[in-house]
């Protein structure tokens, strides 16, 4: 064996495979296989070559003994890839068309650029080859019992998860491509960032979230301004407020549509708006019986879907209720726990005890952080059990948990003490806590600690060795921080909209403090995908999915809350005394009122397209061109 473990990459004992370009190029290790430490050498031996059966090139590690697979892909097998995933590239002409395999001749460095297929996409179609790998034949493992068998058609690396045979399987970071932008994203005071270099090495998914991260930063800018002039101005009348409902309602509506349109450019210019709507595989966790698909005609689980319904409807959904009774009761707490509070400071009015008023706020953001947080994990393993085929159900539902949980837990208090308690101040207070302890919550727990526990406790292998640096690299990110996804950056934004569309009419601050947060989110979450977490695989994506429909689903109720938030304000209470209106009246006004900003939205939604014209017509070249090769491919026949 090699003194230099980085010798042993460079020479031939990666199986390059026939083709030419493995042949000639140096291979790059883009994903790691973290075996178990009592792994045999007949059973690594026999798991490389099953991979090998993936079309992958495999390198056996540090040795053929070790607990470590370095994975690889030829470029003759990503462009095969490419073309089944239905990925768009830059053609000879500038344009952006679906790749096909056959006329790779006509797209820009399809034969030779190492960067044709971006590393996001080069890593995700490993992962993906090696879910779907499959037994053709049941077979006994090497070194394992006689008793445990992988059977006919069985996922193979599902099956040595759960068998704890593989611990883990994690992308690499190419710390010269990061570098190249990394430091310069997370470190400038500025609302731009390198969105197309987020892509290609981070994937669609995560350069989404930052790109409507920063679109939603700027966005609030100009209620921000409103709501800070009508705060620190004397223009504190009735018109004030009820012009700033108004907006929230309008912006709300514009910036999402508008959103839609930056949203496709973006994944035209990215090549991922055209995405072929091919059959989805079964998720590499979807179990069942084995049975013949009636559309593929393929062996592969099946599990029948009204089973599915009744865990579904007759545990999932009860548990999920018995968790949002817990956030009831702690609604009821906090609601107790803030009249003791006012007592205690009426009995004994001082300086030391004023802080007394705003603890329950404090410890009720604190207990619904916690419950988010719980609900998340019971959310997912719920999902999983529920057994959805296909990932793109699964992500939905387990969204759609989440989304219901959140909304609940984080906006019912806040909703009862508007319209049933009808006390505003309160409400003021609370939301000053909300926008204020739990964005500090967040910003500590999600980047100020394991920022200060990585510099203080630093991981093994952080220090590289002098005879090895590479292989130092590859084991200090193997031991980072998981990445859990984009969830909880989504569900910030998602409860940073539904503050800022419902309450901002109220509490006109919402907005400036949300962008002040907003200012070191950009920094803060680039921060913890470059330094603190294992790099992440991302599928392919044309959009933020579901969540745009959270938004707007926001968006509509924010209309009827911003209504109803005005009937109550002290301005119009004393308006309506002055000028002798009935409380019949006006509930009657509001009610136009919400009626005529429904109409509103939905003339702004029809009136602003989703998609540029240039996009449009795009699409429509690609789509007719598509239709003229497959008449010509028909004619051939």
């Amino acid at each position: 064996m090699d003194r230099s473990w980085s010798a042993r990459l460079a020479k031939s004992s990666w199986n390059r495979g026939t083709c030419q370009c493995c042949l000639s190029n140096r291979i790059q290790p883009l994903v790691v296989i973290q075996l178990d430490k009592k792994i045999l050498p007949e059973t690594k031996k026999w798991l490389i070559s099953k991979i090998q059966e993936a079309e992958l090139l495999v390198h056996p590690g540090e040795d053929d003994e070790g607990d470590m697979i370095l994975l690889s892909i030829s470029h003759c097998t990503l462009l095969h890839s490419a073309e089944t995933l239905g990925l768009s590239k830059i053609y000879h002409n500038g344009e952006v068309m679906p790749f096909s395999i056959t006329d790779r001749e006509n797209f820009s460095n399809a034969a030779n650029d190492e960067d044709f297929v971006t590393l996001a996409e080069k890593q995700y179609i490993i992962k993906q080859r090696l879910d779907h790998l499959k037994t053709l034949e049941e077979e006994s493992i090497p070194g394992w019992p006689m008793n445990k068998k992988i059977l006919k058609g069985e996922l193979i690396f599902r099956k040595l998860v759960k068998q704890g045979l593989v611990k883990k399987i994690y992308p690499l970071h190419d710390v010269v491509k990061l570098k190249a932008f990394a430091t310069q994203w997370y470190t400038e005071i500025s609302l731009a960032i390198p969105t197309d270099d987020i892509h290609s090495y981070f994937g669609t998914p995560i350069a989404f979230y930052f790109s409507f991260l920063v679109f939603y930063t700027w966005s609030m800018v100009p209620p921000a301004v409103m709501g800070g002039l009508l705060y620190l101005m004397p223009w504190d009348s009735l018109i004030g407020y009820i012009t700033l409902a108004i907006f929230n309602v309008i912006w709300s509506t514009v910036v999402l549509e508008l959103w839609k349109r930056r949203s496709a450019e973006l994944a035209y210019n990215w090549g991922t708006l055209l995405l072929k709507s091919n059959f989805e595989e079964p998720r590499p966790s979807y179990w069942g019986p084995l049975g013949k698909n009636p559309v593929t005609r393929r062996q592969e689980p099946y599990y029948p879907s009204w089973k599915r319904k009744v865990r579904m409807w007759l545990v999932s959904g009860p548990l999920v209720c018995a968790l949002l009774g817990l956030s009831v009761i702690g609604m009821v707490a906090f609601f107790w726990f803030e009249r003791l509070m006012k007592y205690y400071y009426k009995q004994t009015p001082c300086f030391l005890t004023l802080p007394l008023i705003y603890l329950p706020s404090i410890v009720h953001t604190l207990y619904t952080d916690l419950m988010n947080r719980f609900y998340k994990g019971v959310a997912e393993r719920l999902t999983e059990w529920e057994n959805h085929r296909v990932e793109s159900s699964f992500q939905n539902f387990y969204t759609l948990k989440i989304i219901v949980f959140t909304f609940f837990n984080s906006f019912a208090v806040l909703f009862h003490i508007a319209f049933f308690k009808q006390d505003l101040q309160l409400l003021q207070k609370r939301l000053a806590s909300l926008l204020i302890v739990s964005q500090v919550i967040n910003q500590c727990t999600e980047t100020l600690i394991p920022y200060m526990k990585e510099r203080l406790f630093p991981l093994p292998g952080k220090k590289q060795s002098k005879d090895d640096p590479d292989i130092d690299k590859i084991h200090y990110q193997g031991q980072m921080t998981t990445c859990a996804g984009l969830f909880g950056e989504y569900i910030e934004l998602f409860l940073q909209f539904g503050y800022l569309s419902f309450f901002s009419c109220v509490y006109p601050l919402t907005g400036a403090l949300l962008l002040l947060n907003n200012l070191t989110e950009i920094r803060t979450d680039a921060l913890k995908f470059c330094r603190i977490f294992q790099k992440p695989f991302a599928v392919p994506a044309a959009n933020i999915g579901i969540w745009q429909s959270a938004f707007e689903m926001l968006g509509l109720v924010s209309v009827i809350s911003n209504c109803f938030l005005i009937l109550m304000l002290p301005q119009m209470t004393t308006y309506c005394q002055n000028n002798e209106i009935d409380n019949k009246t006006v509930l009657f006004l509001a009610i136009v009122l919400e009626q005529a900003l429904i109409f509103l939205k939905i003339i702004i939604a029809f009136g602003i397209p989703d998609e540029p014209e240039w996009v449009r017509i795009k699409v429509a070249q690609i789509e007719f061109q598509s239709f003229q090769a497959l008449k010509q491919q028909k004619q051939g026949l």
